[in-house]
């Protein structure tokens, strides 16, 4: 262990005032490459400056060697070797790296110094998380009796290289019958069936930077429409929370027989700062994109993590999404709406609209390890159309609760969730079954 970073408790320094303004620039040395900086009398000794060098994971391959090698990780932790040692940056890299995915936390990271080259060496106390698994969901609607199956295999981490690859498949059936979940719209459903599938593969560290570019693929059949769409996107992060993406591809759509192609562009920009992924108990995201056709798709989401105590965490989120000039468009087009990603009250892919917004607030109780359960509440508006519903157009809002369970245990974990709307009995809700096998 290098230092024990704390302010002494001098007696020479009495006044409150001065021992906090101490303290703070204590603290601005120790994060400008002055780690040895300390209190003598009433002034700061600041010592040798230092700089970092290359990261690195605690791991001596006696029991099993990390999957990422070291030159792949010095990468993912955007350390730059040869800068000013900072103290605050470690929370930074470490929250940076376990949001990955890629790895989980068995320790507090520990510092080491190359003496003769005033060199800090940090070293994380990671190993290597279940990256690869399968996934199975299944969803069922008591209330409309649509039921939705969903399959997926994810890679993450490819030969510890930071490659991801997925590939999943859904598919949809149902009956027409049945209330609408939509407070002023008879029924969103149809009765079609609908499947979908969808690819995704990213390249790290492109072009000698840290950005990264990603292929994206997806189908979707069902409904008296057909939509194929490909993309590709370059992504760069500005710094541990920050990133933006650019990117652009074309969408083929076909409804009713009549074929329709458009070319797009894309552009996002991202905050995060959640303290890990997946189940994260603290922390902010914030998410803006648009996309550019013959018209403008965009909007934003967000979600906010405040602990409050040792194990309840509050979950605040909304996302908001529109297209314009505020229009009739064709369904194709459209927001495809409902699902664990947006409107969980309502089955997969249900309604078709082309402007929502939706918020939540989820107590999360985190008491066991590797596991939550949430207690929500998801308040939601969209607009409807009179082109697919005649006998409504307008706003419809959405009011609905629940409760969700997600448990992880050695390589596998499950995931149940239940939803009600606000004006349905209790047996009428929508289930919400998943479970992964890692491998």
């Amino acid at each position: 262990m290098l230092w024990k970073f704390a302010l002494t408790q001098n007696a020479e320094v009495t006044d409150e005032v001065s021992r906090g303004s101490l303290k703070r620039e204590l603290e601005n040395y120790w994060n400008s490459g002055f780690p040895a900086a300390r209190v003598v009398g009433d002034t700061i000794e600041r010592g040798d400056a230092w700089v970092w060098a290359s990261p690195a994971l605690a791991n001596n391959c006696l029991t099993v060697c990390a999957k990422t090698d070291s030159a792949t990780f010095v990468k993912l932790s955007n350390l730059q070797v040869g800068a000013p040692f900072s103290l605050a940056q470690i929370k930074r890299v470490e929250r940076a790296l376990l949001r990955t995915g890629y790895f989980s936390k068995k320790n507090d990271t520990k510092l080491y110094r190359i003496a003769n080259r005033n060199r800090i060496v940090p070293v994380f106390d990671f190993e290597d998380a279940t990256a690869n698994y399968a996934e199975a969901a299944f969803a069922y609607d008591a209330e409309s009796k649509n039921s939705n199956g969903y399959l997926k295999i994810n890679l993450l981490n490819i030969a510890g290289t930071a490659r991801d690859f997925y590939i999943a498949t859904s598919r949809s059936v149902g009956v027409a019958s049945g209330k609408s979940r939509a407070v002023g719209e008879s029924t969103p459903y149809n009765g079609t069936p609908q499947t979908s599938a969808e690819i995704f593969y990213k390249e790290p560290f492109i072009f000698g930077t840290n950005g990264s570019l990603a292929l994206h693929g997806e189908f979707l059949d069902g409904d008296s429409l057909t939509q194929k769409k490909g993309d590709l996107t370059f992504s760069k992060k500005l710094n541990w929370e920050w990133q933006y993406s650019v990117g652009g591809g074309m969408k083929i759509g076909e409804e009713n027989g009549a074929e329709n192609t458009k070319y797009f562009s894309s552009l996002k920009l991202t905050y995060d700062d959640r303290d890990k992924m997946p189940l994260p108990f603290s922390g902010l995201f914030v998410e803006g994109s648009a996309e550019f056709s013959k018209f403008v798709l965009s909007g934003v989401k967000g979600a906010y993590l405040q602990p409050f105590s040792d194990n309840w965490t509050l979950l605040l989120s909304a996302q908001g999404f529109g297209m314009f000039p505020a229009k009739n468009y064709d369904k194709v087009d459209l927001f495809a709406l409902g699902g664990q990603e947006n409107f969980r009250s309502l089955p997969v892919k249900s309604i078709y609209s082309r402007t929502f917004g939706l918020s939540e607030i989820d107590f999360e109780w985190h008491g066991f390890s590797n596991s939550v359960l949430h207690i929500f509440a998801l308040p939601g508006i969209y607009r409807n159309s009179s082109s697919f519903n005649a006998n409504f157009n307008g706003w419809s809002k959405i009011y609905a609760y629940g409760f969700g369970f997600e448990q992880g245990v050695s390589s596998a974990s499950i995931a149940l969730y239940y939803t009600l709307s606000g004006k349905f009995a209790p047996i009428d809700g929508l289930l919400n079954l998943g479970v992964k096998v890692g491998f």
